[in-house]
């Protein structure tokens, strides 16, 4: 059993064949990491790395992460929707892999006093949270919300006649007085020569929006072309007289559509464009990709459980090193604060 280190750019082929596997989901496939590692600025004192855990001289497992003052995380941030461990293992395997990759953990060539993972499936968490034998205690932690629908083979026409009538009569209603106005239009882009286009329109739109300045521009627009290049990208843009007003960011990938990046211009607010242009993308998901999931990704928002019929989190988990000074201090300090806290309020 062995975990060596690599960058990004020198994955060893076994690994780049792990990361382009068809079973890895589109949020943790070489082309989501390489465009995270080329366009987010991490700080000075941190950098990304990628851990393989090889048994018997096979790649078993890959963790991609970041390092910080002895810290480790998941290689994520606010882009991240969800972060997994990556394996190529049956399921049946994969907790006797996890369990050696955290054993392994302890014996690591470079000095780390805590291990946190974020955001993850809810089972995954308790598959690590409840493993016994490891020697490294961990608790889990809540990080958001996640509304998604079960289409359940239906047409968007059966879909929008279930919705509530306040947002079936808005879309309806709002629908008709865009399409009255003059130079009005919604359209779909997805690759080729509209592309680039469409990618400015949506900056534009971001810009003028609530949202303010993008942190790392350079990874919203890296992720359209990545995701236009898989044929994934959906990107619905609403036009008063060719100028980009509202502006959404589907990616249509693992039998899911994710509704990843939205931003409507606010001086068109009281159009409800954003509720038109949701419609229109839901159809065009629902009726011609036919996804068998439509996912808002993260948030608690009001307006999500109104598209979504169902909800489930995401979680995190802090594991920590007992074995370094620091390590046991945060340890100390986080069981404190996790069995306590109901008494420290």
């Amino acid at each position: 059993m062995t975990i060596n280190i690599t960058k990004f750019e020198d994955l060893s082929d076994e690994a780049v064949i792990l990361l382009k596997n068809d079973n890895v989901g589109f949020f943790s496939s070489f082309d989501w990491y390489e465009n995270w590692v080329n366009s987010v600025i991490l700080s000075e004192n941190e950098r990304a790395f990628f851990l393989n855990y090889f048994h018997q001289g096979e790649l078993k497992l890959l963790t991609p992460l970041k390092f910080n003052n002895s810290t480790l995380e998941s290689l994520t941030n606010y882009y991240s929707p969800v972060f997994q461990l990556l394996s190529n293992v049956e399921d049946n395997e994969q907790l006797h892999i996890v369990r050696n990759f955290l054993k392994g953990m302890k014996g690591v060539e470079f000095v780390w006093d805590t291990l946190i993972l974020q955001p993850m499936e809810q089972k995954q968490v308790s598959l690590i949270s409840n493993m016994e034998g490891v020697g490294l205690p961990s608790i889990p932690f809540f990080c958001f919300a996640n509304w998604y629908l079960e289409v359940n083979q239906r047409s968007f026409d059966e879909y929008f006649s279930g919705l509530s009538s306040r947002v079936r009569n808005t879309v309806v209603r709002k629908t008709k007085q865009f399409n009255r106005l003059e130079g009005a239009k919604a359209e779909i882009l997805y690759k080729g020569e509209g592309l680039e286009k469409g990618i400015k329109a949506f900056e534009a739109v971001y810009a003028s929006s609530w949202k303010g300045e993008e942190t790392f521009p350079d990874f919203i627009s890296g992720l359209m072309r990545v995701a236009a290049k898989q044929g994934a990208l959906r990107l619905g843009v609403a036009y008063i007289n060719d100028v980009a007003i509202a502006a959404q960011v589907w990616i249509v990938a693992d039998n899911t559509a994710y509704i990843y990046k939205l931003a409507y211009a606010e001086k068109y607010k009281n159009l409800s464009i954003g509720s038109i242009l949701t419609a229109t993308l839901m159809r065009y998901v629902i009726d011609i990709d036919k996804v068998d999931c439509v996912d808002y990704l993260s948030g608690d928002d009001a307006y999500k459980k109104e598209w979504m019929s169902h909800r489930r989190e995401r979680w995190g988990i802090m594991i920590f090193n007992w074995r370094t000074w620091k390590g046991c201090l945060k340890m100390l300090n986080e069981f404190i604060r996790f069995y306590f806290k109901k008494y420290l309020l």
